[in-house]
């Protein structure tokens, strides 16, 4: 068991494999030295560290879970198709553990003389977010006095812990009055990637070889990010998603890296939503992000979306809009938009 633990520790949050082989002593050093290791003391020491006061019975309650964990190790530095491959002919019990995805966008409005203050606050609180086991991703992201969280868990129990963490807690006191108006929330389900995908990823952290995160400085990341917020006739949604989902895959695969994250995402409404067009439309949104400025420009020039454009517009119950960020809060390094090779894997089933 304690070499499971160690695994767990090292790789279910470090999930970006190397692409180079310099790279691979920083992304894989729980596979040489971390599991080779004797010293239960330095095993226990980065659970600890990684964790924070997460109920550790639930990192170990999931026979299938474990075994996942140990796959993931073994196959790290195979191919993307491999482990495509090796995935998709998982036990039925596996398969079982699959959760619903919860997708959460929060809208928060700082007061303008608090965006300083909320910043931080809300960098704290994603920072300690990404440690829970079964968080997927939390990012902010700030358009002048407006903070949008995204926050994707794997399942109604996840979400529901998040907010009996004391992170959690600490923040939602802290910003209580900093802020201009109450903060909204919009619930969506995933398209791209999918409902599978996100149950298999998790924020890559920077680790160190002694385990420890390693603490990236503000401001040194370059990315930028938008949200594109489209509304769809319903007789065109199962096209709209297909020709969007190939959008996505050729913006990862073929402009050179520039774009980091393209995921698709379809709102739910609830019935306190005002939707006029509910019975005759669905809205979907598409959270972007590039490397810089002029990976962004060059998306927006490439073949393949112009190609979407044209494709979906006639599909459009209305014209599209979009929000672009002037700021990304967090994550603060920019390697932590990677989500483990999961684009790739879906990717190559989409294909």
């Amino acid at each position: 068991m304690s070499s499971l633990n160690s695994s767990f520790c090292s790789v279910s949050k470090t999930t970006t494999f190397p692409r180079t082989q310099s790279d691979k002593k920083s992304a894989v050093f729980c596979s040489s030295s971390f599991l080779s290791s004797s010293s239960s003391t330095t095993r226990a020491s980065c659970i600890q560290s990684q964790r924070g006061s997460l109920r550790t019975h639930r990192r170990f309650s999931n026979s299938n879970a474990l075994k996942r964990n140990t796959k993931t190790i073994n196959e790290g530095l195979l191919s993307a198709k491999a482990r495509t491959v090796a995935m998709s002919s998982s036990s039925s019990n596996d398969e079982q553990d699959v959760k619903d995805v919860q997708i959460t966008l929060v809208d928060c409005f700082a007061d303008e003389n608090s965006r300083e203050k909320m910043t931080t606050e809300t960098r704290r609180n994603a920072r300690e977010s990404i440690m829970e086991l079964e968080n997927a991703r939390f990012d902010a992201l700030r358009k002048d006095n407006q903070f949008v969280l995204v926050e994707i868990f794997k399942g109604k129990e996840a979400l529901s812990e998040h907010k009996s963490e004391p992170h959690y807690k600490n923040w939602n006191k802290n910003v209580e009055s900093l802020m201009s108006k109450p903060r909204a929330k919009r619930s969506y389900t995933p398209v791209f990637p999918t409902n599978e995908d996100w149950n298999r990823v998790n924020t890559p952290l920077q680790i160190d070889e002694n385990g420890q995160q390693i603490e990236v400085l503000e401001g040194s990341g370059t990315s930028v990010a938008c949200h594109v917020t489209i509304t769809v006739h319903k007789k065109d949604c199962a096209a709209f998603e297909k020709i969007s989902i190939e959008n996505a895959i050729s913006s990862k695969l073929e402009e050179d890296g520039g774009c980091l994250r393209f995921d698709i995402f379809k709102r739910i409404f609830s019935e306190e939503d005002e939707n006029d067009e509910n019975d005759s439309a669905e809205e979907y949104l598409f959270a972007e992000v590039f490397r810089d400025s002029h990976a962004q420009t060059f998306h927006a020039q490439t073949q393949h979306s112009q190609n979407w454009k044209t494709k979906v517009e006639p599909m459009m119950a209305k014209a599209r809009t979009w929000i672009q960020f002037d700021q990304v809060v967090f994550p603060t390094d920019d390697t932590m938009w990677a989500d483990g090779d999961a684009c790739e894997e879906a990717c190559e089933m989409a294909w």
